[in-house]
């Protein structure tokens, strides 16, 4: 399953902001979320379509930049033992992941439609958590790229929160950032459909 979404640039603001889309998906709340999502540079009433996926999936990786193939994440089917060597277990909508055995992988990136929207290390000592959610943000200017780190100074009042739980369809508009003494700040106007 997955929800459709919509973006559109309804703003007049003459530098053209990036938009981008992330998820808090990290339990400890001082972790920097990743852009899952960028839309650079759109023009005015430019349309940006695009589709989120339900379901959620996990890599691992290891120092020098290797990555394992994706694994799909099935909650319904926890708690799991994979060939890597991992236990992935599940309370409500946090799943839990631990090293059981050594092996070259120090790292975990959960993924939404095969791009990164988390990620945290990995032990064989403790064990590392992902909260699962339907809960998206949007901003303007965060000055990020797409799978790297938002840092919090970025984050802006032209936050906005949806949520993709049983919707197919989401439009987002962003809208003000206008110049001059009719100036507004940037916001999105978000409609399930």
């Amino acid at each position: 399953m997955q929800t459709d979404i919509c973006f559109r640039n309804l703003s007049l603001n003459t530098h053209l902001p990036s938009v981008t889309i992330f998820q808090k998906n990290h339990l400890d709340e001082e972790a920097r979320s990743i852009a899952w999502k960028v839309i650079p540079h759109c023009q005015y009433r430019w349309r940006h379509p695009f589709s989120i996926e339900r379901k959620y999936s996990y890599r691992l990786c290891d120092d020098q930049g290797n990555y394992s193939i994706v694994r799909d994440l099935f909650p319904e089917k926890l708690p799991h033992h994979d060939e890597q060597g991992l236990l992935i277990t599940q309370d409500t909508n946090i799943i839990c992941v631990r090293k059981t055995i050594n092996n070259k992988y120090t790292g975990i990136q959960l993924l939404k439609n095969n791009r990164i929207i988390a990620g945290h290390p990995l032990s064989t000592h403790c064990h590392t958590s992902f909260r699962l959610t339907d809960e998206f943000y949007i901003a303007a200017d965060l000055r990020t790229s797409q799978g790297k780190r938002i840092h919090p100074i970025n984050i802006n009042m032209s936050l906005a929160r949806f949520d993709i739980y049983n919707k197919t369809r989401i439009d987002i508009t962003m809208t003000g950032g206008q110049p001059g003494a009719e100036s507004s700040p940037l916001t999105f106007q978000i409609v399930s459909v």
